[in-house]
């Protein structure tokens, strides 16, 4: 695979889901990986500079960090971008329609360039498997694929599974938006989470019943969107990961505990 970034700059904005605040991106061409830039700090878009998991993945340079990115690099994994450079006026990534897809959009409308240099795919030696609970998340030897399944008590989710061969992302797995659980929404509010977030960015579930008006996207949406998640979380590795991941109930703190863990597989392998 090339390694490639946009083609030309483009410009972002919108309401964080979580803290409700207006944020504001400028991307620009870039040969030096996914990096973002908060207060003049460059923070790369790599597992060991995650640093929180709770509802979102966070990355973060001392006292600078930027939140909820995982839509906008599910994104840039759908359309192939290994490099490039994300000033953020804000704290927090806009929140869109909940989904990636109106990141997919605007990517593709500024369009794609290659950067002439190799993007080697990272292969697993032996299997890499982490378990929370009743949930899980393992990562295999062999050509990619991801089977990612939910089990909720809440009738309208329920129990969901989709595997995800890396093909066709946009039209799959763009579109499906993130979802809450209307009993969660206070005890998410107390905890300074989901302050700028409403039925126009979310699917919101009151135990059988879909608040939206509008409906799901697909009758399968909330495990779609986990996989979504989980594209994104590893894309901080900034490569394609050639192996065969399966996950259980998992979240972002395991997908990032699992990124975390071939990141320092891979520099190993690089220091032998």
């Amino acid at each position: 695979m090339e390694r490639r970034t946009i083609k030309k700059e483009l410009m972002i904005e919108g309401i964080g889901l979580h803290k409700g605040d207006t944020a504001l991106l400028h991307l620009t061409p870039n040969s030096e990986g996914i990096v973002f830039i908060s207060n003049g700090k460059r923070i790369p878009a790599t597992p060991p500079n995650v640093v929180d998991t709770r509802q979102n993945t966070t990355i973060g340079n001392g006292t600078v960090a930027i939140s909820t990115i995982e839509h906008l690099m599910s994104a840039l994994y759908g359309v192939c971008i290994t490099d490039c450079l994300i000033e953020v006026s804000g704290s927090e990534m806009p929140s869109m329609d909940g989904s990636a897809l109106p990141f997919v959009e605007l990517l593709q409308e500024a369009g794609t360039e290659g950067l002439g240099l190799e993007c080697t795919p990272i292969e697993l030696a032996s299997p890499i498997r982490i378990e929370e609970g009743s949930a899980w998340i393992e990562a295999a030897p062999g050509p990619f694929s991801l089977t990612y399944e939910i089990d909720f008590p809440d009738p309208a989710i329920g129990r969901q599974r989709f595997i995800f061969n890396g093909h066709d992302y946009v039209h799959r797995i763009a579109p499906a938006r993130t979802f809450g659980r209307l009993k969660d929404v206070e005890m998410m509010h107390a905890a300074g989470l989901a302050l700028g977030g409403g039925l126009h960015n979310a699917v919101v579930v009151n135990h059988d019943r879909i608040i939206n008006p509008e409906g799901l996207r697909f009758p399968d949406e909330f495990v779609r969107h986990k996989v979504l998640d989980i594209l994104g979380d590893l894309w901080t590795l900034q490569a394609p990961l050639q192996s065969r991941i399966s996950a259980f109930k998992a979240n972002h703190t395991l997908h990032i505990r699992l990124a975390k863990q071939i990141f320092l597989s891979t520099q190993q392998q690089y220091q032998e």
